[in-house]
């Protein structure tokens, strides 16, 4: 069953101080898959050239991570899918957390934090990259990561974006249980061990 529904909220700045709808649930995509309106029905955006962000619901052969919703990166075109966030602080430790899963096999995808610089605009000449990495995981498990970096002070973009899918550039790469701001927890503290400051990747695998 398809089911999309253009919520009344609309979506137009950076959120502040940490992600919005980490989890893909704040929708009415209950049954099946629907997409939503980057921006508009959702606060997560996305770089596709028709706005689109496919959400996944229930009674689909991938249950979500966490609740009973997740994404799943490039809707229709190949695309970033980020939220702007700003009120990080300067050279504060933020935590960042995710889960994700393949689709038909071993999906492969990035996550790339950048301050956007003292114009605030992606791609005005003055962005820094303060963490970037790829990540793999196949259809059998969600992988979840964690780490933390180093904030600079201005608005900073979390963005994901696909690397390759077994199913093709449409068909792969789950996203769940997204978390980056200040009043992010990484859970089980004794069992994590930092590599660094900046861009400490922890991974923990969990059977649906």
């Amino acid at each position: 069953m398809l089911k999309s529904l253009a919520l009344s909220t609309v979506v137009v700045s950076a959120a502040s101080a940490g992600l919005v709808d980490g989890g893909f649930e704040g929708n009415d995509v209950y049954y099946g898959y629907g997409f939503l309106q980057g921006g508009f029905d959702t606060a997560w955006r996305t770089t596709a050239p028709d706005n689109l962000i496919e959400i996944w619901g229930e009674y689909m052969p991938t249950p979500a991570y966490e609740g009973t919703r997740h994404a799943e990166l490039n809707a229709n075109y190949a695309s970033a899918l980020y939220q702007d966030v700003n009120g990080l602080g300067d050279n504060s430790s933020i935590n960042w957390h995710f889960a994700h899963r393949g689709r038909y096999g071993t999906d492969v995808m990035s996550l790339t934090i950048t301050d956007l610089g003292a114009d605030q605009l992606w791609g005005g000449g003055d962005d820094t990259t303060i963490f970037t990495q790829q990540f793999s995981a196949d259809a059998s498990a969600w992988q979840v990561h964690y780490g933390t970096i180093t904030a600079i002070g201005n608005t900073t973009r979390f963005a994901f974006e696909a690397v390759s899918a077994v199913g093709g550039n449409t068909q792969g790469n789950f996203i769940d249980w997204c978390g980056f701001g200040p009043g992010v927890v990484i859970p089980s503290p004794g069992a994590i061990f930092l590599l660094g400051a900046a861009g400490a990747v922890i991974t923990r695998r969990r059977r649906a």
